[in-house]
């Protein structure tokens, strides 16, 4: 596609339309573009080439709505453009689709509150969406809540039963517990689904920051190697490293946590099924 097409163009809507106008647009055609890949991923000899031009495909789509549906980006755009068509202005964002987030096919990478516009969206493949913090932060509670039961519920049992209640051997069951809910609640969901329990229920996920594809296992591994390494060599002192190597991401201005850093991931809304590059 001719990179002259504007966003406008590429949902086939005027550039004076309503945001229900554009959201709807967007809807339809991506339905169309998801459609045509999974046609084609079902056939017995699917075309690569194909399949890479509706992913290039679905990622201008996503890149025009995260643009348009955010009235601060949309000026913006229009200005670069040349568009002349009318949008709305951006003092009312404070009080336009305040928990799009949930509510919209797609939310806008940046908020803007006090007349400001919010922190630039992370540099990551064309079209992914960085979700508010609030769901990050959700996603972690119920992560940590369901992997601390998941370790009492084994370690307990195993410790109180075998009488392995303190010294050596009940330190090595505690850490080997923790080590395994590692393993099976984070390394695995996450290579193969790109989730965890806790980012299924939020719908975001972890992809690739580049391709927007799932993760690899070393770039799994690397994500989660350091707070796992500091629960087993520093103990009381390494769960609060890994706290705070977890939620290192409220401290940047791009939302993205030291473990993605490491690993060259990004945590991004769910509006797609991963793929596993080929």
């Amino acid at each position: 596609m001719s990179s002259d097409v504007t966003h406008y163009e590429l949902l086939g809507v005027e550039p004076d339309a309503a945001k229900d106008d554009i959201r709807a647009a967007y809807q339809e055609k991506l339905a169309n573009v998801r459609a045509a890949r999974t046609k084609e991923e079902e056939t017995k000899r699917p075309s690569e080439d194909v399949l890479r031009t509706a992913r290039d495909e679905e990622a201008r789509l996503r890149s025009a709505w995260q643009i348009l549906s955010d009235p601060v980006q949309r000026t913006r755009y229009d200005e670069t453009v040349g568009v002349n068509g009318s949008t709305p202005d951006a003092a009312d964002v404070d009080t336009e689709d305040e928990d799009d987030t949930d509510a919209e096919p797609a939310a806008p990478a940046s908020r803007v509150r006090e007349g400001r516009p919010g922190p630039p969206p992370l540099a990551i493949a064309e079209g992914l969406e960085i979700p508010a913090i609030g769901r990050r932060v959700t996603a972690a509670v119920i992560d940590s809540i369901t992997m601390v039961a998941i370790w009492a519920a084994i370690v307990y049992p195993v410790t109180i039963g075998a009488g392995l209640t303190k010294g050596l051997p009940a330190l090595m069951t505690e850490v080997g517990t923790m080590e395994f809910v590692f393993l099976v609640y984070l390394i695995l969901p996450v290579y193969f689904r790109g989730q965890t329990v806790g980012k299924r229920y939020t719908y975001t996920m972890v992809v690739d920051r580049t391709t927007g594809m799932l993760p690899s296992m070393g770039q799994v591994i690397r994500r989660y190697i350091i707070p796992a390494a500091a629960l087993a060599l520093l103990l009381t002192y390494g769960a609060l490293l890994a706290v705070i190597f977890a939620t290192s991401f409220l401290l940047n201005r791009d939302q993205v946590s030291l473990a993605d850093r490491f690993a060259k991931t990004a945590v991004v809304i769910a509006r797609y099924k991963p793929v596993r590059p080929i």
